[in-house]
């Protein structure tokens, strides 16, 4: 069995448990394409927030992953990883990518599981219990075959289950 699961649809739609948004990311402060881009429309208060991290760290930040609330859905919280340097044209390579990818993803998975972590973010639950939800990420922008991600996320199996939205 898979730590991957595949569902075709939005990810951006409504949903009635919790979870974490998982994407990559700039540490430029430009949520400027691609799902990012339709995160600063329903989310710009965590956008500000995005800003503001990449402005205190700046490149520091690559391999890191940032924990958001959403201030609109209760039972979300975004997760920024952060896996290039740069937006658009001046992204990484993609040895680069995945490699800040896993290590994004696993300090992530280092985050989620400190006790009582949740309150921070205004959870509803320990984010243990919080399903973790993603696009194909790295795969539009950054350029990356999804195939190169989805064997960093395998690499997980037996820590962290995923759920890939495809359109």
């Amino acid at each position: 069995m898979s730590n991957l699961q595949y569902i075709k649809g939005n990810i951006l739609t409504l949903k009635g448990y919790p979870h974490i948004l998982i994407h990559s990311c700039n540490c430029n402060g430009s949520w400027g394409g691609g799902i990012a881009y339709q995160m600063s429309m329903r989310y710009p208060h965590s956008e500000r927030d995005y800003i503001q991290i990449c402005e205190e760290n700046g490149s520091n930040l690559l391999g890191k992953c940032a924990l958001i609330p959403s201030y609109s859905e209760d039972n979300l919280i975004i997760a920024c990883l952060f896996t290039s340097s740069l937006g658009g044209s001046g992204h990484g390579s993609k040895e680069s990518i995945l490699k800040y990818t896993k290590e994004a993803l696993e300090d992530m998975y280092n985050q989620i599981n400190v006790p009582d972590i949740a309150t921070k973010y205004g959870a509803i639950e320990k984010l243990t219990k919080y399903k973790l939800e993603m696009p194909m990420i790295n795969s539009g922008i950054f350029g990356v075959p999804w195939e190169l991600t989805e064997q960093e996320l395998l690499s997980f199996d037996g820590k962290m289950n995923f759920t890939v939205y495809q359109l």
